[in-house]
C-alpha cells in the first residue's frame, strides 16, 4: 500500500429531509447566495421554492441561474461567475447532480479570478481563491458533492477538461435519496454505471492492488449490480436509492483509495464531446470494450474481476472465465436498457480514426497507464471494439 494523505472536508447530511437544513448550513456563508440548477424538474417538484424559502428565512438574498445541461459548458460557468460578481455572492448553492455541481465549482473559481476560466482548466493559471459551495444532491453519480474535481466542456473547441482544485470541495452536501425518485429510468441507469466506473477504474491499478482496496472497489460495483435493477423496477424504493447514492459518494471521494487507470474516462470525454453521449452510457460501452481489449494479455486480471464482481464460476481456462465475465457485464447493461456498443447507441457510421485522433492528437502520447498505457494504435483498436 502506498503512503497517502486523506481528508474529507465536506459535511454530509444524509437521509430523509436532509435538504431542510439548507438555511442552517448556508447562513454562516451569507448574505448572498447564487443558486444553480439544471432542469425545471427541481422547480416543478417544489424543491427550489422550498430551498429558497429556507435561505430567505435565514436572511440570505437569493440569485438564480438555471438551465445547466449535461456535459456542462464553459459559457454557462462564465455566465454564473459574472452573475456572482455582479450580485456580490458569498455562497454558491448547487441543486442537482454532477453537471450542476461541476458548474458551481467553476463559478466559484471564476468569480474571484482575474484570468480566463478556461486557463485554469488548461493548467495555464492557478486558482486565486474560490467562493464556498454547498450542495443539495438530486442525482447520484459523480461524487462531485464530496470531491474537488470538476469537468467543463469548451463550447467552440468541443473538448472537455478536468480540474482538481481543493478550494472547490463543497463545504456541505445535503443528500436525501427521495430527491432521486423522479429521475427517468435511462438517467438512473446511466448514473449508476458512472458510479460503477469510478470503482472499476480504481480496481484496475497494478501498483495499488491489495485485499482491502480490491474488495472495497468490488463492494461498490456489486452494490450497483444489485441495487440498480431494484431502483428501476421501483423508482421510489428508498433503500435501493439510498444504497446507490452513498455508493456514488464512496466511489469517487478517495474512500476507496487514490489513483486509477482512467483510460475509459479519458475516452468517455471524447465520446461525450464528439457524439453527445451521456457520460455513463459512454462508460458502459468503453468498459466492456476495454475488458475485451485486455483479454489476451491480461486474462488473469479480467478473470479475477469476473469472479469477484460478476460472480462467474472459475473455468479451466482463465480466458473463458474472463469472457464469461464480460458477457455478464454486457447482459447487465442490456438489462438496464443501456447500449453495449456505439452501433447500438446509434453511431454505427462514426469514424474510429477521428475519435482516436481526438483522444491522442498527432497520434502521440497515451491514455491510462496505472494498469496499462494505451498508445494511439491501442486506442484505435479499443474504439473498434466499442463500435461493435
Amino acid at each position: 500500500m502506498k503512503d497517502f494523505t486523506f481528508s474529507f472536508p465536506t459535511q454530509v447530511i444524509f437521509g430523509r429531509g436532509a435538504e431542510r437544513r439548507v438555511g442552517e448550513l448556508a447562513a454562516p456563508y451569507g448574505p448572498n447566495a447564487l443558486v444553480l440548477y439544471g432542469s425545471q424538474r427541481v422547480r416543478r417538484s417544489g424543491l427550489l421554492d422550498r430551498l429558497e424559502a429556507e435561505l430567505k428565512a435565514r436572511g440570505l438574498h437569493v440569485t438564480e441561474l438555471g438551465g445547466i445541461q449535461e456535459n456542462p459548458l464553459l459559457s454557462k460557468a462564465e455566465e454564473g461567475a459574472a452573475l456572482a460578481r455582479e450580485n456580490h455572492c458569498t455562497l454558491i448553492l448547487a441543486v442537482g447532480g454532477g453537471s450542476v455541481i461541476d458548474t458551481a465549482k467553476a463559478v466559484s473559481l471564476g468569480a474571484v479570478s482575474s484570468r480566463p476560466l478556461w486557463d485554469l482548466y488548461q493548467g495555464k493559471a492557478k486558482a486565486e481563491g474560490a467562493l464556498p459551495i454547498g450542495v443539495v444532491l438530486t442525482t447520484a453519480a459523480t461524487a462531485s458533492e464530496a470531491n474537488c474535481v470538476s469537468v467543463l466542456r469548451h463550447d467552440t473547441l468541443q473538448t472537455k477538461a478536468a480540474l482538481t482544485e481543493p478550494l472547490t470541495c463543497p463545504r456541505f452536501a445535503l443528500m436525501n435519496p427521495e430527491l432521486t425518485y423522479s429521475l427517468p429510468p435511462r438517467q438512473t441507469a446511466s448514473c449508476a454505471v458512472d458510479i460503477f466506473s469510478h470503482a472499476f477504474e480504481r480496481y484496475f491499478h497494478k501498483e495499488q492492488r491489495g485485499t482491502l482496496r480490491s474488495r472495497m472497489c468490488a463492494a461498490v460495483m456489486c452494490t450497483v449490480i444489485q441495487e440498480l435493477p431494484r431502483a428501476l423496477a421501483q423508482p421510489d424504493n428508498y433503500d435501493a436509492r439510498s444504497q446507490l447514492m452513498w455508493a456514488a459518494t464512496v466511489a469517487h471521494s478517495n474512500m476507496l483509495g487514490f489513483e486509477g487507470d482512467y483510460a475509459c474516462h479519458a475516452l468517455s470525454h471524447v465520446l461525450t464531446g464528439e457524439l453527445g453521449l451521456p457520460h455513463g452510457v459512454a462508460l458502459g460501452i468503453l468498459m466492456t470494450a476495454w475488458c475485451k481489449f485486455m483479454l489476451t494479455d491480461e486474462a488473469d486480471a479480467i478473470a479475477e474481476f469476473s469472479t469477484l464482481v460478476w460472480q462467474v464460476p472459475p473455468c479451466l481456462s482463465q480466458i473463458q472465465t474472463a469472457q464469461n465475465g464480460i458477457s455478464a457485464f454486457q447482459d447487465f447493461l442490456c438489462l438496464t436498457g443501456l447500449p453495449v456498443t456505439l452501433r447500438e447507441a446509434g453511431f454505427g457510421d462514426v469514424s474510429v480514426e477521428r475519435l482516436a485522433l481526438r483522444a491522442l492528437p498527432g497520434r502521440t502520447g497515451s491514455l491510462g497507464g496505472n494498469f496499462r498505457p494505451l498508445d494511439y494504435d491501442a486506442v484505435f483498436r479499443l474504439l473498434q471494439l466499442a463500435l461493435g
